[in-house]
């Protein structure tokens, strides 16, 4: 597949505003590639290489992007970066660029697909003295056989950020689209798929997290296929994610109910995110302490650490974020543990990595211990020194069975016979309340043991990867802090002139697949952590305008501030009053980040 009809395809993406045209042309695509070329499209209309949970960076900052593009043009570097601000992304200059080339390429190869997509994972692996050349001599060589159009995508691709609208949900709409003739009711959003036909997609990419795989499946085997696909250990799953409860006895009574949508008969077919009265513990026990959920809700720690599932076979052992990062290395007394406790042949465990203070055994802030994600040296040192424990709440895969449609009940079981729980890997606190005033009670043991609070979870539920589900609630104190993504930066004045001190943070907008801004960050950093924040975040530059710059939406900070106000100024139609940098979440990626409604919903209850 020549890499200039996937450019043409990006472009119809791009100029494309109404969801079923976005769906439709996905589709087509989908439908146009051959069997080899159809799971490098699906990545690769979203300007990736591989799946997020192979974590392959390649490594390519916007300034050597630039530096290649001049290299591979001729342009005058000036002129890139006068096209670069005016059209506010680096694609479209290359664009310009190379229709504008004072260079001729008397041997241009035509650009592939295949050809791309290997270059690029190869690009990936340069290390070492002169990787930076060989880089910049690489995405070069790409540019300079690219036509002005594909040159856009291209860089684009290069820089990870494709800028054509193509989301999760996209995907998973166009397959359905393209691939299954199921009947049903139509799915919302698309042109003839049926909401059966999506539900199997969904499905089927939970248990695999790779819609490479999936897309192949429904081409070759549609839903029944589809359906046959489960767990393989090593590739990670999506996390199965709480909403945020307003008050915990309203929680309780929520959590036991589970609505139609969530795929379980529901007792009164209220809808689940409806919880109810005022935020925090002013409720009274009295009003939903009801019989009808005593004995169905299970209320667990909530702790302040970072979300991992371990993938158990025989004496391999791997840990994987939230993110679908891997950190085995990282945490070598756990995976020493896993390999001696757990019993099973194979299985995979849900929990949370949890630091403590080697000292006194005190749990430490997750700033603190977050620095384990990223230590490449003294791996055993920082072991010692803040030494993790995880924290395990659920079996999702007991030798060679999912247990994805097993109850909450059936899964904990199997996790009791599954691991020899010690010091370092435990069952997660928790306990079945017989009234609020046993629920409040838990909640406040597990602040005041310095845990963020208390997860509700409805013991008869499935386990569904991937969703804010009713089945489970969370409640900590009001006013928690936000994790918002940095979208753009300011250079500082004066001392820290040559630091991004301003930033703009934005929520998530899962419907449009878009970033809503809430407001600038200026203070809360030391000096040291504003530099290591400018070094990041200055890889990811897409634009720039004198001292303003737009920024790749990657990192997620977590955010302090006084109060929520309604504001015009922003897009999300909100703006924090007085936001302070807490730190940076390492185990978050962008579409983790807090939603749109969720600043909304704490607006409302200020």
């Amino acid at each position: 597949m020549e890499y200039a009809a996937l450019a043409d395809y990006c472009r119809q993406l791009e100029e494309t505003d109404a969801d079923e045209r976005l769906v439709a042309t996905l589709a087509e695509l989908f439908q146009t590639a051959d069997d080899d070329h159809l799971p490098l499209v699906v990545t690769m209309v979203r300007g990736k290489v591989a799946p997020r949970w192979e974590s392959l960076e390649l490594g390519v900052s916007s300034s050597l992007t630039q530096a290649a593009v001049v290299r591979a043009t001729g342009v005058d570097p000036d002129a890139l970066e006068d096209a670069w601000r005016d059209r506010g992304d680096l694609g479209a200059a290359a664009e310009w660029a190379v229709a504008n080339s004072r260079q001729t390429t008397l041997f241009a190869e035509s650009l592939t697909v295949a050809g791309v997509h290997e270059t690029l994972r190869e690009l990936a692996g340069y290390e070492g003295d002169g990787s930076h050349d060989r880089k910049v001599e690489t995405v070069a060589g790409l540019v300079s056989n690219a036509d002005a159009a594909a040159a856009r995508y291209l860089v684009r691709t290069v820089l990870g950020y494709m800028r054509v609208g193509v989301g999760d949900g996209t995907v998973r709409d166009a397959i359905a689209e393209a691939f299954l003739d199921v009947p049903g009711e139509p799915a919302p959003g698309t042109p003839s798929a049926t909401a059966p036909a999506v539900a199997a997609v969904e499905r089927a990419f939970q248990v695999t997290n790779d819609y490479r795989v999936v897309a192949e499946t429904a081409r070759a085997d549609g839903a029944d296929g589809l359906a046959e696909l489960d767990v393989e250990l090593g590739r990670p799953v999506e996390s199965m994610l709480a909403r945020k409860a307003e008050g915990l006895a309203s929680g309780l009574s929520s959590v036991a109910r589970v609505g139609a949508e969530d795929g379980v008969e529901g007792d009164d077919g209220r809808d689940p995110a409806d919880l109810g009265g005022p935020a925090g513990e002013t409720e009274t026990a009295d009003a939903t302490d009801e019989p009808d959920w005593r004995g169905r809700v299970l209320a667990e720690v909530k702790y302040d650490g970072i979300r991992a599932q371990a993938h158990v076979d025989g004496e391999t052992v791997r840990l994987f974020t939230r993110r679908l990062v891997e950190v085995t290395e990282q945490f070598p007394e756990v995976v020493d543990t896993l390999r001696e406790r757990v019993t099973a042949e194979t299985a995979l465990l849900d929990g949370e990595l949890v630091g403590y203070d080697g000292e006194t055994g005190e749990p430490v802030a997750f700033q603190e211990f977050s620095r384990r994600i990223r230590q490449e040296e003294n791996v055993a040192g920082l072991a010692e020194s803040v030494p993790a424990r995880f924290h395990l709440f659920d079996c999702l895969y007991h030798d060679g069975e999912s247990l994805f449609e097993s109850s909450l009940s059936d899964r904990l079981g199997v996790l009791g016979e599954t691991v020899a729980f010690d010091d370092t890997v435990c069952r997660a606190g928790s306990t079945v309340p017989d009234s609020v005033a046993d629920a409040r009670g838990f909640y406040r043991g597990a602040v005041d043991d310095g845990h963020e609070g208390v997860v509700l979870k409805n013991r008869a539920a499935t386990y569904q990867p991937g969703r804010r589900v009713g089945q489970m609630l969370k409640h900590k104190p009001v006013m928690e802090p936000l994790d918002l993504v940095v979208t753009r930066a300011h250079y500082s004045e004066g001392r820290r002139s040559e630091l991004l001190g301003r930033l703009y943070l934005a929520a998530y907008d899962p419907d449009a697949d878009a970033f809503r801004e809430v407001g600038r960050l200026s203070t809360g950093y030391t000096d040291e952590e504003l530099a290591a924040l400018t070094e990041r975040l200055e890889e990811l530059v897409v634009a720039r305008d004198g001292r303003d710059v737009d920024l790749r939406p990657e990192i997620v900070l977590e955010v302090e501030y006084e109060e929520l106000q309604s504001s015009s100024e922003y897009d999300s139609g909100f703006a924090l009053r007085f936001p302070r940098f807490l730190g940076v979440r390492e185990d978050l990626g962008p579409t983790d980040a807090d939603s749109v409604s969720r600043v909304s919903e704490l607006y409302e209850s200020q």
